[in-house]
């Protein structure tokens, strides 16, 4: 039977065993690496059927570092299940006192004996067996618990490394930041012990997704350096149609933070944005979630574009906090894997991730259509009524229809509603018969100006309106109230009288928001109405004189 021994000079009969493994001098910020890449190599080359380690390996009697040694062995694949004999000049009561990791000393096939040849004569004779796959899991992994190392920073670090790792595997991703993770992972004791406990939660039978539209996409985390930008980039890079980019910068603090982003994505002119919800250690420290840089950052996003599309990074796992995102206005949220948490499939995580951008990708026209609200809320700001000879009451209470109905496109098209399309068009349709209202007496058939309305048809009678406004320009008035306005008329009618199940496209939306808007800047500053400035106009004829 072929035993080791792994010592640092503290025991007088090393030269009893058939192998020894100096444990040599180390960087003591790096201790999980060492054992790793140095100690276990030399075990798997070895072969031992026992192995035998001093407690002790350092200068410090109470740095009991072989108990951290038989943890690796008990967490590396082919050293698992073999007899460990820990030597010491402690029993395990006073070891236990001084160093929790002593808990591995009361599981199954780890023993504990005195640091005396007589000791070891009494034990090398012993018929030793290996851990058979049930004893391991039920006699050692669910016995002990390795806990987060003190030097990581929060609950979010460690979630960030793990779903960086778990992502990473899955969709093969080999760059640079991806493999400093994976090393990192697979030479530290905690990641080691929460590799093992999740392995058997893995479900690799699930297929994974691609994007399918069309678009631009933003990555807004602190960790993008440290494989979440090259993990996106692999998820998107099959589809070409797909522009994807992160955020670069190094994230210093709150008010730059915000600043940057704030240019950004307003030069990036991105459709979705997939944001991290907490960057700075100030934001580990609350759970008030509107403090939040990434909800600071969300709300600057959404004063640039509201149809912008926003989904939510996050490792937390509190309900309370997950339920707040959705009164932000997301899209959705992903969250970052944290090792506790088996509920995770890293696949199916994958997946939602694609699902959650296609959708907003699908969602990319909701922009235009904020554009359109905004552009119509600054003209309906102004009295441009009060150029025409109107009713004053009458015309405030059909501006503020305008005003009520503008605003309510937007949010209706934005929220989850199955029928939103049809409510969205009925909106636009209560917008046109306002203006109707405003500019025809509907008791006397007469326009503003005292000219008969000839016209029955709200499509025929708008044309009317923008032809008198725009100084008979038969032309422009068709070309605003054009076949698509028609079309949105017709349906509208369809709908509300006919009970028929007309269908309303999306694609429809723009084109008719921006007709209201056409219409809007016809009355705002019709032709016939227009004061040119005079000098603009001499400039003008004397370029295209020298020309």
């Amino acid at each position: 039977m072929t035993n080791v021994i792994i010592h640092k000079d503290n025991i007088s009969f090393f030269e009893d065993f058939e192998d020894e493994i100096y444990f040599d001098n180390y960087d003591k910020s790096d201790i999980d690496r060492y054992i790793s890449q140095e100690i276990l190599p030399d075990l798997l080359e070895i072969k031992p059927d026992v192995i035998y380690i001093k407690d002790n390996l350092s200068l410090n009697y109470l740095e009991l570092l072989g108990l951290r040694v038989a943890y690796h062995i008990r967490l590396t694949e082919n050293l698992k299940y073999l007899p460990i004999v820990v030597i010491s000049d402690l029993d395990g009561y006073i070891l236990n006192k001084l160093d929790a990791s002593a808990n591995i000393l009361f599981t199954k096939n780890t023993f504990l004996i005195q640091n005396t040849k007589s000791e070891y004569n009494k034990i090398k004779n012993k018929d030793f067996k290996n851990l058979t796959q049930e004893e391991y899991q039920s006699e050692f992994l669910d016995k002990i618990r390795v806990e987060q190392p003190k030097d990581y920073l929060s609950h979010h670090s460690i979630a960030n490394e793990w779903s960086i790792y778990k992502w990473s595997d899955i969709l093969d991703v080999k760059s640079e930041a991806t493999q400093t993770n994976k090393e990192k992972i697979e030479n530290l004791l905690y990641f080691k012990y929460l590799k093992v406990k999740q392995k058997q939660y893995d479900n690799e039978n699930i297929e994974i997704k691609k994007p399918s539209k069309k678009g631009k996409v933003l990555l807004i985390d602190d960790e993008w350096d440290k494989g979440w930008s090259d993990i996106l980039k692999v998820i998107f890079q099959s589809n070409r149609e797909i522009e994807f980019k992160p955020f670069i910068t190094t994230f210093k603090d709150r008010n730059s933070l915000s600043d940057l982003t704030y240019k950004r994505i307003a030069n990036e002119n991105s459709d979705v944005v997939i944001l991290d919800l907490r960057f700075l250690q100030s934001d580990h420290e609350t759970n008030d979630i509107d403090s939040y840089t990434g909800i600071k950052i969300l709300k600057k996003i959404h004063e640039i574009n509201a149809g912008i599309q926003v989904i939510m990074l996050t490792a937390t796992s509190k309900s309370t906090i997950l339920e707040k995102l959705y009164e932000k206005k997301i899209l959705g949220y992903i969250k970052k894997e944290h090792p506790d948490d088996v509920s995770i499939n890293t696949v199916e995580n994958i997946n939602k991730l694609v699902d959650l951008v296609d959708d907003g990708l699908e969602k990319k026209y909701l922009k235009e259509i904020w554009n359109i609200q905004q552009n119509n809320s600054l003209i309906l700001q102004k009295n441009i009524f009060a150029q025409y000879k109107l009713n004053t009451e009458k015309n405030q209470s059909y501006l503020n229809i305008l005003q009520n109905e503008n605003f309510f496109i937007f949010d209706i098209l934005d929220s989850s509603n199955n029928n939103r399309l049809a409510y969205a068009a009925l909106s636009m349709a209560r917008f046109l018969e306002a203006i109707l209202t405003i500019f025809i007496d509907e008791k006397k058939q007469i326009f503003w100006d005292g000219e008969e309305c000839k016209k029955s048809s709200v499509y025929n009678q708008l044309q009317m309106i923008i032809k008198k406004l725009d100084d008979g320009n038969e032309t422009k008035a068709r070309n605003i109230i054009n076949s698509n306005l028609n079309t949105l008329i017709y349906n509208r009618n369809k709908y509300l009288h006919a009970n028929d199940n007309i269908k309303f496209e999306q694609k429809e939306m723009p084109k008719w928001f921006l007709k209201l808007n056409n219409i809007l800047e016809v009355i705002q500053n019709p032709p016939k109405l227009r004061v040119y400035d005079r000098t603009n106009l001499l400039g003008n004829l004397q370029n295209k004189f020298n020309n």
